[in-house]
């Protein structure tokens, strides 16, 4: 079950695999990164973050931080949430989490209805779950049984969601603004290969096409055209994962070549579309 690296990099090297071969769960680990900054969004999973070595400034719901590796900082990004990060020689440990498992999970843990957990605290300063993300990490890349796999994903997970969850309740957003811009997600998520003027989009929404890129990008925190964007690189991972080309995806998920498509999906993913397909197909 050895990782697959993205030796494609200059510089850098990114390994990604998933642990034990868990479909919930897929562990992206890159070295000595320096990127401009980028904003990114978490499209369906929960991301818990730990940085080792150098920097990396970060803007998330209205605060702005810079992590300095090994000093125990870790944060977690809910789904559908976008943020912006700038690393700088920075060494990063990522997982992501399908909320599914992490909802079921907490359910288990905390003794109450099945709820997704909430982190209103998303930076936090706890070196215990750096370590339990460390040793989860080395752990997932040599065989193990599945009583110790449960056993070593709770030592991350049950202080995690003891000390630091609640229960995710709806956010404070009402009124007809909030309504256009959830049948606009609707319709993207619907034709996210189309291409899909925005003119048709506020027409879905009722709204003018220039209220509607506004409200949108006020809500989501992207503009419809990078929302779509995030949606067609999140099925082209599930594409890759089933063993389908490159070439193949590119194609059904609305991209204009494959060029563009490996262009999109290493600067969000660090790592080459052939190189992951071959990690997600095969660890």
């Amino acid at each position: 079950m050895e990782p697959v690296e993205g030796l494609e990099a200059a510089k850098d090297r990114v390994t990604v695999w998933r642990p034990w071969r868990l479909r919930q769960f897929e562990f992206l680990e890159v070295t000595a990164m320096s990127a401009p900054s980028r904003r990114y969004f978490s499209r369906g999973c929960f991301l818990l973050v730990s940085i080792q070595s150098g920097t990396a400034d970060n803007q998330y719901r209205n605060t702005c931080a810079s992590d300095q590796g090994g000093e125990g900082t870790f944060r977690v990004f809910e789904p559908e949430e976008t943020w912006i990060c700038q690393p700088q020689n920075a060494t990063f440990r990522c997982l992501t989490v399908d909320p599914g498992w992490l909802q079921e999970t907490a359910a288990e843990t905390l003794q109450r209805e099945r709820s997704l957990p909430h982190f209103p605290s998303h930076c936090l300063f706890d070196r215990s779950l750096s370590k339990a993300l460390r040793d989860l990490a080395a752990s997932s890349l040599v065989a193990a049984s599945r009583l110790q796999q449960e056993e070593t994903l709770l030592r991350l997970f049950a202080p995690l969601l003891l000390l630091h969850a609640e229960e995710a309740g709806a956010l404070p957003r009402s009124g007809w603004e909030h309504r256009a811009v959830k049948r606009a997600k609707e319709y993207l998520q619907a034709h996210y290969a189309d291409e899909v003027p925005l003119q048709e989009l506020a027409n879905v929404a009722y709204l003018s096409p220039f209220h509607l890129a506004r409200v949108f990008r006020q809500t989501v925190g992207l503009p419809p055209h990078a929302y779509q964007t995030q949606l067609r690189l999140a099925h082209a991972r599930t594409l890759l994962a089933q063993g389908f080309d490159v070439g193949y995806v590119a194609h059904e998920t609305g991209f204009f070549d494959q060029s563009h498509f490996a262009q999109q999906f290493q600067r969000y993913f660090f790592v080459k579309p052939g190189s992951y397909r071959k990690t997600a197909r095969f660890s």
